[in-house]
């Protein structure tokens, strides 16, 4: 064997040393980014609602001095409500708080889309478009108030190992800034565009393990639980035991489970309300597993449409 000259194990030697100084002082600054970075406060969002979970308002971009001049006689003019028809049991000035911080805020509209303001209890107004809007925004405040009270009240009977946040269904739930919203995203990720979750099919999703299912079940099964990961941000395993997954011992899989049979429920009962549009998880999950826009407590809505419709004292969200 011809043995290295001089000069090639010097050669040598200096490219060895040069790579491992390289790689060494790679090394350094991968360790010294990973463990050293300093994390840089971000500024707390002056427009963050006291009221609502992860959610900005900024009503002077919306609200017209106009309409808030025109509310402020209102209150002063008729402090007892009239045809107030959901809001029962409010007076004008506690209906009028929770207009602006709830409905205005989860909307972002001006009190003239929904109502005449002159007479602020008018439902005949001349400009059909406005008395319309003003029907379905009855018709969906009276939609929060069955999901708040049949569906989210239920969380907390599904199981002794997990307690639900407390948050409410509110306008901004959906809403979330717009007048009008859609239930399902323009381009899902991953997912056909023409995918719906399975409601009014639900057993399709009960796979035990028992019997062969078709291919058909299982891709359908594959796009709800992406559907899902997706709509809260979260893995299989926040539902699901990564060793069995038709199991349920996981608490988080009864209230996924309690939510799509809501889903169903909007689905069969609100259609019409929602421009007969399918209900979907992101429509308020929106990539949060508490949704954005929900209301943080019993305390920030009205009692009347809350989980707990016995509650006391009207809280500074409607005042």
């Amino acid at each position: 064997m011809n043995r290295l000259s001089k000069r090639e194990r010097t050669t040598f030697w200096m490219v060895f040393a040069l790579v491992t100084l390289i790689l060494l002082g790679a090394g350094f600054w991968v360790v010294s980014f990973v463990y050293g970075r300093v994390e840089v406060a971000q500024e707390p969002d002056p427009n963050l609602s006291p009221f609502f979970v992860d959610y900005s308002v900024d009503n002077t971009q919306f609200l017209q001095d106009t309409s808030l001049i025109a509310m402020g006689n209102w209150i002063r003019d008729v402090p007892e409500t009239q045809n107030v028809q959901v809001l029962t049991g409010l007076t004008t000035s506690e209906v009028a708080g929770y207009m602006v911080n709830q409905v205005a805020n989860g909307l972002q509209v001006d009190c003239s889309y929904c109502h005449n303001i002159q007479d602020f209890s008018q439902d005949d107004m001349e400009d059909t478009l406005v008395a319309e809007r003003k029907a379905t925004a009855r018709a969906h405040l009276l939609m929060s108030q069955d999901l708040n009270q049949n569906w989210l009240a239920q969380l907390s009977t599904l199981t002794d190992l997990k307690q639900p946040s407390g948050v409410q269904v509110t306008c901004a739930t959906c809403h979330k800034g717009q007048a009008l919203f859609n239930t399902w995203a323009d381009q899902p990720n991953a997912l056909p565009d023409d995918y719906r979750l399975p409601l009014g099919n639900l057993d399709i999703l009960l796979v035990n393990g028992n019997k062969d299912i078709s291919l058909d079940t299982v891709q359908y099964n594959q796009y709800t639980m992406y559907h899902m990961n997706e709509s809260m941000n979260v893995g299989c395993t926040h539902c699901h035991n990564s060793r069995y997954f038709p199991s349920n011992e996981r608490p988080s899989k009864l209230y996924a489970l309690h939510m799509l049979q809501m889903a169903e429920y909007i689905q069969a009962n609100y259609s019409d309300v929602i421009n007969a549009q399918d209900p979907s998880c992101s429509m308020c999950h929106n990539g949060a597993i508490i949704p954005g826009g929900a209301a943080k407590s019993v305390a920030d809505i009205p009692a009347i449409i809350s989980t707990d419709p016995t509650g006391g004292a009207v809280s500074q969200a409607q005042q």
